[in-house]
């Protein structure tokens, strides 16, 4: 009794206090930041490679003043000195140079829009078809469904072979559905 007493103790008063200790240490470690725009561009600490933007990092000692570098190949350098020990959270927007004069290197080349225009006519029957066999299979596999519960609950053979009909109209349902879903695809991506 009394090791479960001391057990008790240690778990209620001590551990909290050392992990209390432990989320107070981790708040008091401050990150430097650095991204770029491109992001991957190498960043140089007094000519010493520290990483690729996004970059999170640390003051290694306490010397200033500091030489801060961003380049990125078809990009300005950037250069920037830092005189204080303050924490840096800056974003850096890359100029390009010479040939490399995109704005947005994502959208380079790339239409909004289809080169030809999209039929309307087999859109508009491939959409009709699919929403109306999929509410045809729903209805039927419902129907399948009540004469499969009327049979088992009152042993009427009639009601199987709804059951049969209905689960064979649902099934073909669903294949008209995939095939005018497939076609839908086709004439809205693909032709």
């Amino acid at each position: 009794m009394k090791k479960l007493i001391k057990i008790s103790i240690f778990i209620f008063i001590c551990l909290p206090g050392v992990t209390l200790g432990q989320s107070i240490d981790s708040i008091k470690i401050d990150y430097n930041f650095i991204d770029s725009y491109p992001q991957n561009a190498s960043v140089h600490l007094n000519d010493e490679f520290i990483g690729k933007t996004p970059l999170f990092f640390e003051w290694k000692d306490s010397l200033f003043p500091k030489s801060i570098k961003i380049n990125l190949a078809g990009f300005s350098e950037q250069t920037e000195i830092i005189s204080g020990g303050q924490l840096m959270n800056k974003k850096y927007i890359l100029a390009p140079n010479g040939k490399h004069m995109v704005i947005n290197g994502v959208k380079e080349d790339k239409l909004p829009y289809f080169k030809e225009p999209r039929k309307v006519v087999p859109i508009v029957i491939s959409s009709i078809i699919t929403a109306g066999s999929g509410f045809a299979a729903f209805y039927f596999k419902s129907l399948a469904s009540n004469n499969r519960k009327d049979y088992e609950d009152f042993g009427n053979a009639d009601s199987l072979d709804k059951k049969k009909k209905y689960d064979l109209l649902g099934g073909v349902s669903l294949v008209v559905l995939q095939l005018g879903f497939g076609a839908l695809m086709y004439f809205l991506f693909l032709d």
